[in-house]
């Protein structure tokens, strides 16, 4: 068997679909002859990408006697699709959420008719099964495989990592509980509406980092929005703004907090696939509260790895948010199993090898 995966999103470009491309072409590429046609330099580079990516694989398909031509996204289906037509090879793509759900009306008109002429769809999440349905493409051409996440690559093995993370964000964490989250700075992810209404109602020394970037929006325009927030709220003292920080501080943070928050509500034509960080926080031990919201319901397992709680509910996330912290036994109990968990289910060796299977 032989592997030509083509995908328009790669390291060293940041984000959830960069590390699922990585991590499964890496992966496979040790278990089969694999090739690699990958965009290395962003959006911009789209219009250049697409038509080289085309011919390359063309030409691969021809050339080298390859079986099976994996697509990372549905974007790229219409040209998996003239692909297969030309070649008669069978192809798959795997599904995230915004790559079906984009609300563009062209992107709909062309997107799902390609996607169900294709022979394999892998969905991250039973959210984008039920997506992907909705718009035609048949159920039995859809299996489900989560992300994944390297059990080890998060594990601090040092001492007083609070006090380092302390000293590199310029942030006083002594005799603090720290609430964690990670993303950009998207209306989907729900960090404002949390800052809003949750945060105002839990005890002084409850602090909230959000490390991530401003996703699509102008970094300027995204920042001042949470500042202002912050500070209507008077939380200056309270809530952190990291941004985009380094590895190391992002590894930090992850064993120094004692809960990740993942608070996502619901935005039109926007959604949540998966959510990689919380499974790279539950490889740790770090318990996860997540909104019960899209994918995020086939990354937590209630009582396993987090809890999931119904999404724009305050009271819900406050209240469960005092349990945790008020119960020292019962988070440590949970940090152990949470870790425990995400290596059993969600390792990159066990979920590249399904989608081997499934290839073959």
């Amino acid at each position: 068997m032989k592997i030509i995966f083509i995908t328009r999103t790669y390291p060293p470009i940041v984000g959830g679909m960069e590390k699922v491309s990585y991590e499964i072409t890496t992966r496979i590429s040790k278990l089969v002859p694999s090739y690699i046609i990958a965009n290395r330099k962003g959006r911009k580079n789209l219009p250049f990408f697409l038509p080289y990516a085309f011919l390359k694989g063309l030409f691969l398909i021809v050339t080298k006697s390859v079986n099976v031509v994996h697509l990372s996204d549905a974007m790229l289906s219409p040209l998996g699709l003239a692909l297969k037509y030309l070649t008669g090879r069978k192809v798959v793509t795997t599904v995230h959420a915004l790559d079906v759900t984009h609300r563009n009306p062209l992107y709909q008109f062309i997107i799902p008719r390609c996607l169900k002429r294709l022979d394999k769809i892998i969905s991250i999440s039973d959210y984008t099964i039920e997506e992907c349905v909705k718009r035609g493409v048949p159920r039995e051409k859809c299996v489900f495989i989560p992300n994944g996440v390297n059990p080890d690559e998060f594990i601090l093995n040092e001492r007083d990592i609070r006090e380092k993370l302390s000293k590199e964000i310029k942030v006083d964490l002594k005799k603090k509980k720290v609430l964690l989250s990670v993303g950009h700075l998207v209306k989907r992810k729900g960090f404002n509406w949390f800052i809003e209404n949750v945060m105002c109602n839990l005890d002084k020394d409850v602090i909230y980092i959000i490390i991530g970037g401003y996703g699509n929006a102008s970094k300027g325009d995204e920042l001042q929005r949470y500042q202002e927030l912050i500070n209507r709220l008077e939380l200056q003292n309270r809530v952190f703004l990291l941004g985009k920080t380094s590895d190391r501080i992002l590894k930090l943070a992850y064993n120094s907090a004692d809960l990740f928050i993942m608070p996502n509500i619901k935005v039109p034509g926007d959604a949540e696939g998966f959510g990689i960080v919380a499974i790279e926080a539950s490889s740790i031990g770090l318990p996860v509260i997540a909104s019960n919201l899209e994918g995020l319901k086939d990354a937590i397992k209630n009582g396993e790895n987090g809890y999931l709680i119904e999404f724009n509910n305050a009271n819900a996330f406050i209240k469960k948010v005092n349990e945790l912290l008020r119960k020292n036994k019962l988070i440590g109990g949970l940090r152990k199993k949470a870790k425990e968990f995400t290596r059993k289910n969600y390792s990159w060796n066990k979920i590249s090898r399904k989608y081997l299977m499934e290839f073959k």
